[in-house]
């Protein structure tokens, strides 16, 4: 089994706890979404980067909007994880190790201060 660090909020000042982890989380999603694409004709070219940017935030303003206009959490679930598909698939045309990026920031983001980086506190 690998062993990777999954963080659980601190109480009390208490930091984030290692647990065990039996599968490469994020990057077997990506392995997963970059499948996908490829099977359904979806380019993964490097030089596509401008517009699959683009798309993300075109799922991200998907949601806000289903956010405004009262639509269902679930409806804005499903926007939200197209977000996460298409960043997904993004980090796969670039090379991306996600699972290791994602440890890597979660690791720094605790260490950081309450409330971090917020003028009015976020």
């Amino acid at each position: 089994m690998r062993r990777a660090r999954f963080f659980i909020a601190p109480i009390c000042g208490i930091m984030p706890q290692t647990m065990v982890q039996t599968n490469e989380g994020l990057n077997q999603k990506m392995r997963e979404v970059r499948a996908l694409a490829d099977a359904k004709g979806f380019s993964s070219d490097p030089a596509r980067v401008w517009e699959m940017l683009a798309l993300i935030h075109t799922e991200v303003s998907e949601a806000t909007d289903a956010y405004k206009k009262g639509e269902s959490v679930e409806h804005v679930g499903e926007e939200l994880v197209d977000a996460i598909i298409r960043i997904l698939h993004l980090c796969s045309a670039l090379n991306l190790d996600v699972e290791a990026l994602y440890q890597a920031k979660m690791q720094r983001n605790w260490e950081r201060p309450y409330k971090y980086n917020t003028v009015r506190g976020g």
